[in-house]
């Protein structure tokens, strides 16, 4: 199967960033070079990310377009509803605001602070070990920014606690500056952190697999719907069997210590429910990933019509000439007989 050619054709300098604007200034780039019935018969697709501007379903550029060219075939980023899948499951499920706001207060204290990172680049000297980048998690920022950053937790534990500990316990430093340490910590190491951490872990290591892979040049509609069926398959899974990271972790919570630090308990946090959690996520990524538009309908069922229904049914057509979705028997034939043309 021969990959499709890209090049840039033009940048265009936008008068304004409404809709009619940009509207406006793609037709008069592509009419400096085609007719309206040569773009009628080879104009075929029209991706963009997800902003209302571009993908409103009243006066957006798609909608505009489509007007002109009916059979346009609209196509909203993979990944931009990826983020928009995840973004729905942080407002559905009860004590993910709690982990991102942790998350959120790492990645202030260290990047504001280059004191605070010296001090603890001499903790992960001290333990011999590399010290990760902590960034924020559940942001604007893609999923696998997310995962690093989870990640970075997760090696960096016992840096992490040490260096707490001791500026806790820094009589340089003033009450305040004490006590926010000692907060700190005693978040870090509370056994519902440690198992919404290795919750995190096992989904965002999922999840930045998939969107790694949606990013590939070479990547096609079909192979893509089955990257998200196997995903979609891995979540429901998950709801009754826990991850690898989760497995390390139900360990570490039986002998209440991770990483040789002992762990206790807190009562002031929420820990996420595994099960509703991988639920959440599971219905998000098929409302979200599964059609054409990025409407937010996993907590009802709307039909599709029109245009949405009619270009879901195009993605399952492709699929009869992708070879990934062949039987593979028929595949055995074809192979016999392009040898034995050979």
């Amino acid at each position: 199967m021969l990959s499709p050619k890209r090049f840039f054709w033009e940048l265009i300098e936008l008068d304004g960033t409404t809709a009619d604007d940009i509207t406006k200034a793609l037709m008069e780039c592509l009419g400096r070079d085609f007719n309206e019935d040569f773009l009628g018969q080879c104009f075929v697709s029209f991706a963009c990310d997800g902003a209302s501007v571009m993908l409103g379903k009243r006066t957006g550029v798609a909608t505009q377009l489509c007007s002109k060219f009916p059979s346009l075939f609209v196509w909203h980023c993979s990944n931009h509803r990826l983020e928009l899948a995840v973004g729905d499951v942080v407002k559905e499920v009860s004590g993910l605001n709690h982990f991102q706001i942790f998350f959120d207060k790492l990645y202030s204290l260290f990047h504001a602070s280059p004191k605070n990172q010296r001090q603890l680049a001499q903790c992960a000297q001290a333990v011999g070990q590399r010290l990760l980048v902590i960034g924020r998690v559940l942001s604007i920022r893609w999923v696998a920014s997310s995962e690093r950053s989870v990640r970075a937790v997760w090696e960096n534990y016992r840096v992490l606690h040490d260096h707490f500990t001791n500026a806790a316990n820094d009589t340089s430093r003033d009450s305040r500056d004490r006590a926010k340490y000692k907060g700190l910590d005693d978040v870090l190491t509370s056994a519902t952190f440690v198992s919404n951490l290795g919750l995190m872990y096992d989904a965002l290591t999922e999840l930045s697999d998939l969107s790694r892979q949606l990013q590939k040049r070479e990547m096609t509609l079909p192979t893509a719907d089955r990257l998200l069926t196997r995903e979609i398959r891995v979540f429901e899974s998950m709801v009754t069997m826990p991850g690898p990271h989760m497995t390390t972790v139900h360990t570490a919570l039986a002998e209440k210590s991770f990483k040789g630090v002992a762990l206790r308990e807190n009562g002031r946090l929420v820990q996420i429910h595994a099960g509703q959690f991988f639920r959440s996520m599971v219905e998000n990524l098929r409302h979200r990933m599964t059609s054409t538009t990025s409407s937010h309908v996993s907590t009802r069922e709307i039909p599709l019509h029109g245009r949405e229904a009619r270009d879901n049914q195009l993605i399952q057509d492709m699929k009869v000439i992708h070879p990934g979705s062949w039987p593979e028997e028929e595949l055995d034939n074809l192979r016999r007989k392009t040898s034995a043309l050979h």
